[in-house]
């Protein structure tokens, strides 16, 4: 079975929006959050993010990640691996909180609902996050209407078109599950001649590629509608707004989770996971 995260990392240089965001977007959690003063908590290791505040902690469940993608630690920052679900911190000690797609890459609504919880347990009284999400659509879109849109160039680029069968692929029910392998499964029937689809939309093969870290990989993510993580947020914050993240490619799906006003976390209520998560979407 393949390590996906270990594999990961390595194929990090060749994405772009929607899986990485954009200095535009960086600039409106800036903006939404005033961090110029704040002790940042960061979920996952994603180096756009990692200079934002006064301080910043970034926690990662994968070492190969962090040693990897991090871009280094110093007087401001510092990377740690730990369990998203049960982070090493205490209650109400950070002014912050950041991730980017850290809802996509736990594996069920429960965990998703959990995560939540841990940030709102952390986050002092006063303190607000933003996260960017990759939010399935409330209609599930066909694989021949997908695959139609990106031959005739109406997707701009492989990585839009990557999550585009993702959320085509997910469960109907709550979790909005796939396993990353079904993902890659589904664009081999779609797309089976790879250099055909570089030639027809002048992507590069090598970005076409990336799809091949996710073959052998256990891992599942999950696209929720951007109706039920509203509601998720909403368990756990009085203040939930939806920001838009940008102009990039696919961003109508991608925007801020914006969250303030915590509320008062029993951390019994949280629960955990025994499975380790935690580490940057894709």
């Amino acid at each position: 079975m393949a390590n996906h995260w270990d594999n990961y990392h390595r194929h990090w240089t060749l994405l772009g929006a929607p899986l990485r965001p954009t200095p535009e977007t960086v600039g409106i959690v800036e903006r939404e959050l005033d961090l110029d003063e704040a002790d940042v908590l960061l979920l996952g290791v994603t180096p756009e993010l990692a200079s934002l505040g006064k301080t910043t902690l970034a926690i990662d469940g994968s070492a190969a990640m962090v040693s990897g993608v991090w871009p280094g630690d110093n007087a401001r920052r510092k990377a740690i691996t730990g369990n998203w679900l049960d982070l090493p911190l205490s209650r109400a000690s950070v002014g912050a909180a950041i991730g980017d797609g850290c809802l996509t890459v736990v594996d069920s609504a429960q965990a998703r609902h959990a995560l939540l919880g841990e940030v709102a347990r952390v986050l002092k009284s006063e303190g607000r996050a933003a996260i960017r999400v990759f939010a399935g659509p409330e209609t599930f879109e066909d694989l021949a209407d997908i695959k139609a849109a990106a031959l005739a160039g109406e997707i701009e680029n492989f990585h839009a078109l990557k999550w585009r069968i993702a959320m085509a692929c997910a469960t109907s029910d709550a979790n909005r599950a796939v396993k990353v392998q079904a993902i890659r499964d589904a664009f081999g029937k779609t797309f089976p001649d790879r250099e055909a689809l570089a030639a027809r939309t002048g992507w590069s093969t090598a970005a076409i590629g990336t799809i091949d870290v996710y073959a052998g990989s256990e891992t599942t993510y999950c696209f929720a509608t951007l109706t039920m993580l509203i509601n998720e947020a909403g368990d756990w914050f009085d203040e939930v707004r939806v920001v838009p993240s940008g102009s990039y490619p696919l961003a109508e799906r991608c925007p801020l989770l914006v969250l303030g006003s915590p509320r008062a976390i029993d951390e019994a209520e949280i629960g955990s996971s025994s499975v380790p998560i935690g580490s940057r979407a894709p």
